[in-house]
């Protein structure tokens, strides 16, 4: 387990003066060490590996990063842990970061201070210790370095010549999957009025990640179609092209019923595809499964 930190620090250096395509290293990082990271997930269904030295070329800090699917199935978006390697090689960060092409893409030249605002919001969203870092240095002159300096949420150092043993990898790693559920969780909102249990928050909240995966959602809409199962309208009848291929994904399983532990969808039976005001009026209804009453509510409103 603790080669995924020492063979990279060891040798990336040199194996980044060779050919880029096929190389043995490049291919460890984008597959072996990601299926040993793999083996000690709590929920490999939920949870997605990948790792990166680069594409087309060598990455001036390689890495490999542990996504949460109800979050986010790309690390150019979102939040997640990542071992990310100084470009120097004389250690490893554990950090818990922030997917930063999308940001850069949006906010351009003001991407770092919207990624320090936001990792110091989710800071306040999570019980840190005194020794997790919230400042960290990969010794790159590179922009997309900057940009993961700037993202970091909270991390932890392993200098090159002192790497943690398995023991202590596996346990930083879960931890940080910890601390990773724990932002998840803080950040998604709920209507506190409905006195819920903390059970109860946690399954809606699970409720809510998983109808707002837009990579679930797509499937569902392209399953579906784009007419509202609650009341027949189509954006496109209204709006033409504008509203071409418009809808949205509701997710129908009873929230009582959601297991926290193992998470698995059904396109075909787990979704309905609404209008925004139908989607609105559902989650209205003290069980916002029951589409058959939203139709009959519909219905009889109508005659």
């Amino acid at each position: 387990m603790e080669r995924i930190l020492r063979e990279p620090l060891e040798t990336y250096s040199t194996q980044k003066t060779q050919k880029f395509v096929g190389n043995p290293l490049a291919n460890k990082l984008r597959g072996e060490y990601q299926r040993l990271l793999e083996e000690i997930l709590p929920d490999r269904n939920r949870y997605l590996v990948v790792g990166s030295p680069g594409k087309g070329n060598w990455a001036s800090c390689p890495w490999i990063a542990i996504l949460d699917s109800l979050i986010t199935d790309t690390a150019q978006s979102g939040y997640y842990p990542v071992l990310i390697f100084k470009e120097d090689m004389t250690g490893v960060y554990l950090s818990l970061n922030q997917g930063v092409t999308r940001v850069k893409e949006y906010y351009k030249r003001n991407a770092k201070n919207v990624l320090r605002v936001i990792a110091q919001d989710y800071r306040a969203k999570i019980e840190i210790d005194n020794e997790d870092l919230t400042e960290i240095d990969l010794a790159s002159r590179n922009n997309n370095a900057k940009l993961y300096e700037a993202g970091n949420i909270i991390a932890k150092y392993y200098p090159a010549d002192n790497l943690p043993t398995t023991t202590e990898l596996i346990q930083d790693v879960r931890r940080f999957l910890n601390l990773y559920e724990e932002l998840i969780f803080n950040d998604t909102q709920i209507d506190e009025t409905k006195n819920l249990t903390a059970l109860e928050k946690k399954q809606y909240r699970l409720h809510f990640r998983i109808e707002r995966n837009s990579n679930i959602a797509n499937k569902v809409k392209q399953h579906k179609g784009y007419k509202c199962e609650g009341c027949k309208f189509t954006f496109s009848s209204m709006y033409g092209s504008l509203g071409k291929e418009f809808i949205e994904a509701h997710h129908l399983i009873p929230i009582s019923t959601l297991n926290l532990g193992n998470v698995q969808v059904n396109i075909e039976t787990d979704f309905a595809v609404l209008c925004s005001n139908c989607h609105s009026m559902i989650h209205r209804l003290d069980d916002p499964s029951n589409l058959e009453l939203l139709q009959k509510i519909i219905k009889d409103n109508l005659t």
